[in-house]
């Protein structure tokens, strides 16, 4: 056995991994949720059709073509505490895994068109410095793996950092991320189809934005695909 996987086996035993759910330790084979968390995550069928609770929280809102969530979002949750990990304590694995996963799902949706590029919704630098990574950014990174879709990370850029949209009504949240993007590129967006990437939404108004954003400047298709619908 090489050296490397001694000192993992020997970290494992005073590290042992936890369910990043409900942080049991990790049995054989178990890779970030236990076996029990995960049968009892709520995990959606968005995938299957081509309206859903996605979709329909954004009609209206933007021109989409299709649109799921992974996940549903409660307070209190197992995914709450997946999403909180995944964005305020640097777990980019977790991203990147449930990133796959949403990608798996794309690639059995039979209402989704092949995809010409992925974009994460991008945090303002001030945000980014502070966190030290987009989670965006990891997701749209496991979905690409799977796909074999190139990702653009400087396609949009966030010119506002705007307040903390989780205690906001409705109404605040769609003025809050008002003219928050902007789209640095068009010649190379005509007549593609966009797959938008996020961790939760809740309204569809940050979502909305940065769709209104790439849609003023290029003549192209726009789907989303997120962690958690809230």
């Amino acid at each position: 056995m090489p050296i490397t996987n001694y000192w993992k086996s020997f970290l494992a035993i005073l590290f042992p991994p936890l369910c990043i759910a409900c942080e049991d330790v990790l049995l054989y084979q178990e890779r970030l949720l236990c076996i029990t968390c995960l049968f009892h995550l709520p995990v959606n069928d968005h995938y299957l059709f081509q309206e859903n609770e996605i979709t329909r929280r954004l009609l209206g809102k933007m021109e989409l073509h299709s649109g799921m969530a992974y996940f549903s979002f409660a307070k209190s949750s197992f995914v709450q505490e997946i999403v909180h990990k995944m964005k305020y304590r640097g777990r980019q694995d977790i991203g990147l895994h449930f990133g796959q996963l949403i990608g798996k799902q794309l690639q059995q949706s039979t209402s989704l068109p092949p995809l010409d590029l992925i974009v994460p919704i991008p945090l303002h630098r001030k945000k980014m410095k502070a966190r030290g990574y987009n989670q965006s950014d990891a997701l749209a990174d496991g979905i690409a793996k799977v796909l074999s879709v190139d990702v653009d990370k400087h396609l949009l850029e966030r010119v506002r950092n705007s307040p903390s949209q989780t205690k906001m009504k409705r109404i605040d949240r769609d003025e809050n991320v008002e003219g928050a993007f902007i789209c640095r590129s068009t010649n190379k967006l005509t007549g593609k189809h966009i797959l938008l990437v996020d961790d939760v939404v809740t309204t569809g108004a940050t979502i909305a934005a940065a769709a209104q954003a790439i849609q003023d400047v290029a003549d192209c298709k726009l789907s989303v695909a997120v962690l958690a619908q809230a």
